[in-house]
């Protein structure tokens, strides 16, 4: 596939954005060399780029709707979506107040699938078929220790039961990712399947757990690549 000024537009969170941790400071920024910013240079592609930190799939449909209104993207455009990584998330500050309790995420399984759908089908009116993303793994541990800071780690241990229900519970909405694109006909790019193939996969992610490093962010470029070869 030839992708030299070719027009691509990606909706997505923090991931396709390029945001990584500086664990020097502990502050987020976006990785000058990301995967999306590489993947142009490679490519010659026309990239606009509108993921954004901490996006969801219902603020994602908003804001896609008030975009097209502007102006949608042509049918000979490329649109990549990859959500899911803040929609599974739970407000770990409740859970470790009342670990006891029931929580839910910030969108419930049921309604990310909804969401998704209506994302898609707002494209599909275009007759525009997005490609899908599946979600990067979690490295669980450390992701617990990212979001237990300054909380009570042992209340939010014991609400989980193990650690690695949070790895399980991100991957359900993986999960629903591939599900919907498979159920509308749609191409997904596999990131998490090569960064489970990958030697030391736990060091291509950063202190937090959720985020690619650099090393996590190559992994995703070449995923992206090897979908265009194939395609």
């Amino acid at each position: 596939m030839n992708l030299e000024n070719m027009h691509i537009n990606i909706w997505g969170d923090s991931i396709l954005k390029g945001v990584v941790l500086d664990e020097a400071n502990g502050r987020y920024q976006v990785l000058e060399n990301n995967c999306v910013d590489r993947f142009a240079k490679l490519t010659g592609s026309i990239i606009n780029n509108h993921a954004s930190f901490g996006m969801t799939t219902g603020k994602a449909l908003d804001r896609i709707k008030k975009s097209m209104i502007r102006k949608a993207p042509d049918r000979d455009d490329i649109v990549l979506i990859e959500f899911g990584g803040n929609d599974c998330d739970f407000r770990w500050d409740e859970v470790s107040a009342n670990p006891e309790g029931r929580h839910s995420p910030k969108t419930p399984i049921g309604q990310f699938g909804e969401a998704l759908q209506a994302i898609i089908d707002l494209f599909k009116s275009i007759d525009v078929k997005p490609v899908l993303m599946a979600l990067p793994p979690l490295e669980p541990a450390r992701f617990l220790d990212w979001v237990s800071r300054g909380l009570n780690r042992a209340n939010i241990l014991a609400w989980l039961g193990d650690v690695n229900r949070i790895y399980r519970w991100q991957e359900a909405y993986s999960d629903i990712v591939v599900q919907t694109a498979n159920a509308n006909g749609l191409r997904v790019i596999d990131v998490r399947k090569d960064f489970l193939v990958s030697d030391g996969y736990a060091a291509k992610f950063c202190a937090d757990g959720m985020h690619p490093n650099e090393a996590g962010q190559a992994v995703i470029l070449e995923s992206i690549l090897s979908y265009v070869r194939s395609a």
